[in-house]
């Protein structure tokens, strides 16, 4: 589960498995094109956090 990202076209989708995910591309393309899927959820989170956090940090 997660959100999803295609390295190669920056499709996004949310809430699949990875497996149900590449299944639905391969029907859903028909086998034009082969999408690299990137799990961005934690890339997301972490952004969230680091913005978050960083405004308390004084130097």
């Amino acid at each position: 589960m997660g959100k999803w990202k295609c390295i190669w076209c920056s499709k996004i989708l949310e809430g699949e498995s990875f497996m149900d995910l590449v299944a639905a591309s391969v029907k859903e393309e028909g086998g034009q094109h082969v999408h690299g899927w990137e799990n961005i959820t934690l890339v997301e989170e972490e952004a969230k956090l680091a913005n978050k956090l960083l405004p308390s940090i004084h130097f």
